[in-house]
């Protein structure tokens, strides 16, 4: 009985175990995909972004990558 009862219990905390992986998984994959934006390192245009990097159409420097902060607080596992 109590080696059912372990059996069972093992099985438990592995199938939890691999759905945290998978999700996480899902969760990289989707922010890898995320939409980029880009913006002059000067500000030149204030805020504005651009969906592709280039040259700012005032200054000419390279367009640098923006860090995209998380405002959806939906997608927090606690």
């Amino acid at each position: 009985m109590k080696n059912i009862l372990f059996a069972s219990l093992l099985f438990l905390f592995a199938a939890c175990g691999a759905n945290n992986e998978q999700t996480g998984k899902a969760e990289t994959e989707s922010m890898a995909t995320a939409e980029k934006k880009y913006a002059c390192p000067m500000q030149c245009e204030g805020e504005k972004t651009y969906a592709e990097a280039g040259k700012c159409p005032v200054c000419k420097m390279d367009l640098q990558e923006v860090a995209m902060a998380e405002t959806d607080s939906t997608e927090h596992n606690h």
